[in-house]
């Protein structure tokens, strides 16, 4: 069982916010054409999130973990159907490829290691190859982060769009912003999550 002191409850709590945040995007936010904005990504917050705040808990088990795996594989086909789909535009894109690259991430955490937040010790962590994944995966979500911290802040570099498109500015800069906590808090979460599987 996990201990649930407070940075294991705190963890969940955010976790939870984020889902949150992105039910209500899922259901009302305005969308424009970013990694962070899209009605996919929302959804992918949304579930990646609360899977991840089961994760973290004492609820963790073989019943959970089946249902993450459930998630995962639906995630992946979900979002495998939309890129057949064409895209609405570049951001669209970016954001069901990074999506698609977590629920891919989250399905080797939990198929190859113990589950985060509980101490099982390192014998069972993934060697070779698997290690190098792991490790690439974690140095992604890492990355990711920082350029969604920076993309809140500062806003997207305006080289990143296409000519004639400047980046967003008002309500869009505001929903790009809104956007952007339950992805850092993914991000984050995933890098945790690969971290403790080594």
């Amino acid at each position: 069982m996990y201990p649930m002191g407070a940075p294991g409850a705190a963890l969940v709590v955010v976790l939870v916010a984020a889902a949150a945040v992105g039910a209500v995007r899922l259901i009302a936010g305005r969308r424009i054409d970013t990694v962070w904005t899209t009605r996919e990504a929302d959804a992918a917050h949304l579930v990646m999130n609360l899977a991840m705040a089961v994760m973290f808990t004492s609820l963790w088990g073989s019943t959970a973990r089946s249902w993450v795996l459930a998630v995962v594989v639906a995630g992946m086909l979900g979002i495998g159907v939309a890129l057949a789909r064409p895209p609405a535009g570049p951001g669209r894109r970016a954001g069901l490829t990074n999506h698609l690259i977590a629920f891919a991430a989250m399905g080797l955490a939990v198929l190859v290691g113990h589950s985060p937040g509980h101490d099982h010790g390192h014998d069972g962590a993934p060697g070779g190859a698997v290690s190098v994944v792991v490790v690439l995966l974690a140095a992604w979500f890492a990355v990711d982060l920082v350029a969604t911290v920076v993309v809140a802040v500062v806003g997207p570099p305006a080289r990143l769009f296409p000519a004639g498109l400047a980046p967003p500015a008002g309500r869009d800069r505001t929903a790009l912003r809104v956007a952007s906590f339950p992805h850092a808090v993914m991000a984050a979460a995933m890098t945790a999550m690969l971290l403790a599987v080594l």
